[in-house]
């Protein structure tokens, strides 16, 4: 039982330590050619897009309901 354990342990340790050297790959601002810099700039411009996409479909979204609405009271006759 308790080899499992300790196997369990060296597994876990090695994915962590995978995870760790990963970052420090992308993340680390000292390495060489910028990756910290274009990781950071990749994210940063994959977020962007995302908010300005939203922005962009709830603006779209608003202009469709305005023009709905001008419909219905252009085809609804007025009742006096």
């Amino acid at each position: 039982m308790p080899t499992n354990i300790v196997q369990m342990a060296d597994t876990v340790r090695g994915i962590w330590q995978s995870i760790v050297q990963t970052k420090r790959v992308y993340l680390n601002p000292h390495e060489q050619f910028g990756r910290a810099n274009i990781c950071r700039a990749a994210l940063a411009s994959y977020v962007g897009m995302y908010f300005l996409f939203k922005w962009n479909q709830n603006r779209k979204a608003e202009i469709a309901r305005a023009e709905r609405k001008a419909a219905k009271a252009i085809a609804a006759p007025v009742h006096h």
